[in-house]
């Protein structure tokens, strides 16, 4: 007896993306599928906040393995606020610098990296300081490190950086700092056993982490720069925490904002995120927990304990307890609370 029922062809792997989680406001604009890919089959729509396809696809399935908003690698991660870890630390860097971030201590952990030739390059977050719109920028000298150091909020877009770094057979290793949706996506590639992940993941040896609460689209800055009534380039750099936004100007002068007034400008797949503290890091990084001017420090991996003993050795890092768990946790169900997780 004959079926007549019609079979629907197997989907692409770009197309089950596109079903699963580019369609439904999922995507968490990490580019990991786009880096991952080896047949450059995605490109991102910086209007839409997602990729789209823009070469045939091989069907290798690896920006599968590399989506941390696909439903069943939402699954995989750990299912706590504060994920595993092998210690907690308040840090900071000893030496200063205007444009660190509550005490530098990202910055110190990198400079360690490279200074004892741990890794060839850190791939970070840069800024144009005219129109502040952030960039993904490789570094391999303690100068650069200083000039990137700060906190960026329009874009988490760090993983294009490795597209090259993949193909470079002169760069061995990095250290890589990103938001937990790009964590999450080098996490899953690192416990992939597929060929493409395994090249990409291989790269990163320091994954370092950053506590995020949400992340802005490109029309912060300009919006910013109206509501407080100064141009970008007036803007020495910008803070966000304790519910509201602070902007220090090159004058001096500090201006605030309320979080809760830029609700609108939020990238819509922030709004579906489950990580507060980077779960999936070597180290963890954030502001919160921690004493005024330091950082709480989740190290989680041998290789995040490593860092940090070399960054102490080297003095280039101050490490002491006192860390608020409770209030890393409270913020940390705040935001799964409020994206209804």
């Amino acid at each position: 007896m004959l079926n007549n029922a019609i079979i629907a062809p197997a989907l692409l792997p770009f197309q089950e993306l596109e079903q699963a989680v580019w369609k439904k406001d999922l995507c968490a604009g990490c580019r990991g599928c786009i880096t991952v890919c080896p047949a450059n089959t995605l490109a991102y729509d910086q209007k839409l906040e997602r990729p789209y396809q823009i070469t045939p696809c091989i069907d290798c399935k690896a920006c599968l393995e590399a989506c941390p908003r696909i439903p069943l690698n939402m699954e995989k991660m750990p299912p706590d606020v504060l994920g595993p870890y092998i210690q907690m630390k308040s840090v900071r860097a000893k030496a200063g610098n205007s444009r660190y971030q509550n005490g530098g201590a990202v910055t110190a952990l990198l400079k360690a990296a490279l200074q004892e030739e741990l890794v060839d390059r850190a791939v970070v977050m840069g800024v144009d300081r005219w129109d502040h719109n952030a960039y993904p920028l490789i570094i391999n000298d303690v100068d650069g490190l200083e000039r990137a150091a700060g906190s960026k909020y329009t874009t988490n877009g760090i993983l294009e950086a490795m597209r090259g770094i993949i193909k470079d057979e002169s760069i061995r290793s990095v250290a890589l700092v990103g938001t937990p949706c790009t964590v999450q996506a080098i996490g899953l590639l690192r416990k992939s056993s597929n060929e493409y992940a395994e090249r990409l993941a291989h790269k990163v040896r320091f994954l370092i982490g950053l506590f995020c609460f949400e992340s802005f689209d490109a029309s912060l800055i300009p919006e910013v720069s109206r509501r407080i009534g100064v141009p970008s380039w007036r803007i020495a750099k910008m803070n966000a925490g304790e519910g509201k936004l602070t902007v220090a100007l090159r004058s001096g002068e500090v201006r605030a904002l309320p979080l809760s007034s830029l609700t609108g400008l939020v990238r819509p797949g922030c709004f579906k995120c489950n990580d507060f503290t980077s779960r999936l890091a070597d180290v963890s990084v954030g502001s919160v927990g921690s004493a005024h001017g330091s950082s709480a420090l989740i190290v989680r991996t041998p290789e995040g304990a490593g860092l940090l003993e070399i960054a102490e050795e080297n003095g280039l890092i101050e490490a002491t307890g006192g860390v608020d768990v409770a209030a890393i946790e409270k913020v940390g169900k705040l935001k799964l609370k409020k994206n209804g997780l």
